[in-house]
């Protein structure tokens, strides 16, 4: 892996240090009724690897060449790429509170997230990469020097360098458009994956899961049992809120501490609404929600003029009348 780092700096050493930095979290989400599949095996968490063949964006594989390039290069580099091996793979993000992730990867919301230590996964599967997705809007440039050379030598020291270089390109890039997931992702090199009823799974000791998060839409009735699976497994329990006026989702702990994700980390929030607990975003004592009063309720009531044109009787034929008008 020497040449793939002196290649692409930007994917494998930055994510090397910047994992040793401090006590780095990442997070996996999850569709609520794998909860048991996932705590399965005593000890373990249980995250399904997928092939990147099987990626949700058609086009990573082919994000790495510059298509400009003469055609009998372009078709070595189609030989190389056919030649890269399809190892099992799984994706980590970096934040808990991507709405997108959550919508599409944990029942619109009904899900949960699972936090883990990044330094602790990175030194317990050495050999096996988990470094950050770069998130590019071309091809890297330093990846058509090296099919240049070794499309021009022949030699195999060259082509194997290539592939090296293709197979980093494959797994750990991919177009700008899906940089709101904030990726890092786990391949297994090693063959340390199980195959669990055709699927491959990646067991991660429990010391390495820190917290569960359960979405907003959360089953109420299966709340307790992730409550107790995150006791047993010493784990704390949070619960993502959609908030009234705060502009991100924030997190609420069992015992009604309230955190905002910051800085790619959970921070105590200190500055709460003293009716809601929202986090707040001024020296309010009050979000603006909760800072309307009766008083504020019932002048909105008496200068709303559709309320006065209702008590005429004339509501339903002045909207008639305007919605012509629109048309």
């Amino acid at each position: 892996m020497k040449r793939i780092k002196v290649a692409f700096p930007d994917v494998t050493r930055s994510s090397a240090i910047k994992g040793l930095r401090r006590m780095e979290k990442i997070y996996k989400y999850f569709r609520y009724d794998v909860l048991d599949l996932v705590f399965r095996k005593k000890g373990y968490c249980g995250v399904k690897c997928s092939l990147p063949q099987d990626y949700n964006d058609p086009y990573e594989l082919f994000l790495g060449m510059d298509l400009s390039i003469p055609p009998e290069h372009l078709a070595f580099y189609y030989d190389i790429v056919s030649g890269i091996p399809q190892n099992p793979t799984t994706c980590f993000s970096y934040s808990p509170i991507v709405s997108p992730m959550w919508a599409h990867y944990a029942n619109n919301h009904s899900g949960f997230v699972l936090e883990f230590d990044l330094e602790g996964l990175q030194k317990h599967f050495e050999g096996n990469p988990l470094w950050n997705v770069s998130y590019r809007k071309a091809p890297l440039e330093n990846l058509k020097e090296i099919l240049a050379r070794a499309a021009g030598t022949l030699k195999p020291r060259h082509s194997y360098a290539l592939q090296e270089a293709v197979f980093v390109e494959s797994y750990f890039s991919k177009y700008d458009q899906w940089a709101y997931e904030q990726e890092c992702r786990f391949v297994d090199m090693t063959k340390i994956t199980e195959n669990v009823a055709g699927d491959d799974i990646l067991f991660i000791p429990l010391e390495f899961v820190t917290a569960f998060i359960a979405g907003p839409k959360y089953p109420t009735d299966k709340i307790q049992h992730s409550c107790d699976i995150s006791s047993i497994a010493d784990m704390k329990w949070y619960e993502l809120v959609i908030g009234k006026s705060h502009p991100k989702p924030y997190i609420k702990a069992q015992n009604n501490e309230i955190f905002i994700f910051e800085d790619k980390q959970l921070v105590l929030s200190t500055n709460n609404c003293s009716s809601c607990s929202e986090p707040l975003v001024n020296d309010n004592k009050l979000c603006p929600w909760c800072a309307i009063t009766e008083s504020h309720r019932k002048v909105a009531a008496q200068h709303n003029p559709f309320r006065m044109i209702s008590a005429m009787g004339g509501l339903d034929d002045y909207m008639e009348a305007m919605n012509k008008i629109g048309r």
